[in-house]
């Protein structure tokens, strides 16, 4: 939501300008804080690992989201042989 309001005073508008940059740091930091305390607790409780297929499943979502086309079996299998001519390896 946005409001817009014309204020003359100068002065007011700077008390106001303050009030809300003061206001919209605090909501960061309270936010920042709950993710931390979000993660912090995933990580204790060792519930934060993802699987595979899960992963695979988010990159999948997520190139699709932005446009990106899957890659073909045969381009896949390009890059397979590319890797093992050259001895690239990717550690998981």
């Amino acid at each position: 939501m946005q409001l817009n309001i014309q204020i003359e005073d100068v002065n007011l508008q700077e008390q106001l300008t303050q009030y809300i940059s003061k206001k919209q740091i605090e909501a960061n930091d309270l936010l920042v804080e709950l993710l931390q305390h979000f993660f912090n607790e995933k990580k204790n409780n060792n519930n934060f690992k993802l699987s595979k297929e899960e992963i695979k499943k988010t990159v999948e979502n997520s190139q699709r989201i932005e446009g990106y086309e899957p890659v073909s079996k045969e381009f896949e299998a390009e890059v397979e042989a590319f890797m093992i001519k050259h001895n690239v390896k990717v550690s998981a």
